[in-house]
């Protein structure tokens, strides 16, 4: 047996800027029981493609920890000791961690506590978008190594890919969206045997924009 809350979060994407030093987000408690929950927000940054979270001072977020009765909404409210930079974006994450209530007596089993992690960004000044540079690799054992450098100054945030070679199929890649800050660089491996000198046309979606490139296969 297991036991969990449930809570949602609106909206998604906050963001703060110049024009706008506080963010205002609503959490919902969908269960039939009061839940208590513990916001944190934590400074992010992706070092060898990998999701790195550090403690951030800079940044307010109140309450730390609240009780939401069942049914009920509790407004929280994020900003930033820190203006915003000129042209670089900053990336943030806030974590809602449920903090699981004392099991009832009799109770045998499993405890899970649901965790809400939302994406925050401080958006630089000037304006700024990603820019993104992209290869293909063929890899010693017949796959395709797709990579994405971010050389911008904001994040890309890419989705529904679809990667094909002229008169063949439509090549699989995984489809779980992702970020990629400022920067960083992100890889996806593509099972495929695709001879180096191929050419391959992608698609995907930034947001609201369409990214298209056209890669050129390479040995490792």
């Amino acid at each position: 047996m297991a036991s969990a809350g449930s809570f949602q979060v609106s909206p998604i994407n906050p963001t703060l800027s110049v024009s706008k030093l506080v963010s205002a987000l609503t959490v919902r408690n969908t269960g039939a029981s009061p839940v208590v929950i513990q916001l944190e927000a934590l400074t992010w940054s992706q070092p060898g493609g990998k999701d790195t979270y550090l403690p951030a001072p800079e940044i307010l977020a109140t309450p730390p920890i609240f009780t939401i009765p069942a049914g009920g909404s509790q407004t929280i409210r994020v900003g930033s000791r820190m203006p915003p930079d000129a042209r670089g974006e900053r990336a943030y994450r806030l974590f809602l961690r449920e903090i699981p209530p004392p099991p009832k007596p009799g109770f045998n089993g499993l405890q899970m506590a649901l965790q809400v992690s939302l994406p925050l960004f401080v958006l630089p000044t000037m304006p700024a978008t990603s820019q993104l540079q992209w290869r293909a690799i063929r890899t010693v054992d017949g796959h395709i190594r797709i990579s994405a450098t971010n050389a911008g100054q904001a994040h890309a945030h890419l989705s529904g890919f679809k990667l094909s070679a002229a008169g063949a199929k439509p090549l699989t890649m995984p489809s779980t969206p992702v970020y990629v800050l400022p920067g960083a660089s992100h890889e996806w491996l593509v099972d495929a045997n695709v001879a180096s000198g191929t050419s391959l046309q992608l698609v995907a979606q930034d947001d609201a924009r369409t990214v298209q490139a056209e890669l050129v296969v390479a040995d490792r």
